[in-house]
């Protein structure tokens, strides 16, 4: 077991980005990257990557899709970018069609995150940040931590910590795409199991209704193993131009809530989380214009999947979804454990 720290290269003002990789007795390596807090690579003992990420410090300043952010204060769309919090309406800067996303501009993603703890006996890493009330609008001065463990059974915890001198709202996700052919092939052919009877609906702007909709008899039934790419060919035609951006609320009655398979290699991620819900994210640069992202060549149009634990989005104005306030001075903790088999 060993962690290295190493510069991943100056950015803005003068700072600098570092990357760390812990790599188990297995051979098998996580990369990370103090910008976002970056899930940036897991790596087999053969040098495969099964994740995304960038090579490059300035990739990151420049990352839309969040590719292996942290992402908060709070993950997932909020409608209209206000909310009412102790009898009183916060209004946070909107930034995607008058709603807000992933927390707004300034969000746990857009930040270079200090390197709190090296722990190599655990192998495990906590980087930690404080958010400022002034910073991004949301009431308190938050305090997180991400803690990144590799065991030796090649399983990945991700734990996710915070503390608000104000209540607040706390809704964390890790933003990371899963490619288990490699990097560079392409992710219709990975098979996914959700096991979510229901999804949310969403409206035109992807801000959920609050209703749960079922997924039986849908494109959105991933209760068994079903390809990616015959999923994608189920999806109506106005389905946000063919690809997937939508949340499941996960039955929670069995581990693990998520299954990705790669049957060509037979490798696969288990994915068990204490949250209510999980985002699918698998989209076609032809449709976005993802031609400016490495990680998204033209060529490889479908080339991972972001899977994003959370709670159910827009909670705040659906109380009965989840429950993601942070009462003042406590302190919140949700773990997320992503076991890869067969690599």
């Amino acid at each position: 077991m060993t962690i290295n720290v190493a510069s991943l290269g100056m950015v803005q003002d003068n700072v600098e980005v570092q990357k760390v990789t812990i790599e188990n007795n297995h051979g098998h390596k996580l990369g990370l990257v103090t910008w976002g807090a970056s899930w940036q690579s897991f790596q087999t003992a053969a040098g495969v990557d099964l994740t995304l990420g960038f090579q490059t410090a300035a990739e990151y300043l420049d990352n839309n899709y969040y590719i292996g952010n942290i992402v908060g204060r709070t993950a997932g769309r909020i409608d209209g970018a206000r909310f009412e919090l102790d009898g009183q309406e916060v209004v946070i800067p909107a930034n995607e069609d008058g709603n807000l996303l992933h927390g707004g501009e300034q969000n746990f993603s857009h930040r270079n995150w200090t390197i709190e703890a090296i722990d190599e006996a655990m192998n495990r890493v906590t980087f930690g940040t404080k958010m400022t009330s002034a910073e991004d609008h949301f009431p308190g001065d938050m305090q997180a931590t991400v803690t990144y463990t590799l065991t030796e059974n090649d399983e990945v915890k991700i734990q996710f910590t915070a503390e608000s001198t104000a209540t607040t709202l706390y809704n964390p996700t890790a933003h990371v795409y899963f490619n288990l052919g490699g990097v560079g092939t392409d992710a219709r052919k990975m098979q996914l199991q959700i096991k979510a009877d229901r999804y949310m609906e969403l409206r035109a702007d992807k801000v959920p209704t609050g209703n749960l909709l079922p997924v039986a008899g849908t494109a959105y039934d991933f209760r068994e193993p079903q390809l990616m790419g015959v999923a994608l060919e189920k999806l109506p035609a106005n389905a946000f131009d063919k690809k997937f951006d939508d949340v499941f609320a996960l039955n929670g009655d069995s581990k693990p809530d998520v299954i990705l398979t790669d049957p060509v290699s037979q490798r696969s991620v288990e994915i068990s989380t204490d949250r209510n819900a999980v985002v699918c994210f698998i989209t076609n640069p032809e449709v976005d214009n993802y031609a400016d992202q490495e990680a998204f060549l033209a060529e490889h149009p479908y080339n991972g999947i972001a899977l994003e634990a959370q709670t159910l989005s827009d909670s705040i104005h659906h109380p009965e979804l989840g429950d993601i306030i942070l009462p003042a001075n406590q302190t919140q903790t949700y773990v997320n454990t992503y076991a890869f088999k067969n690599i």
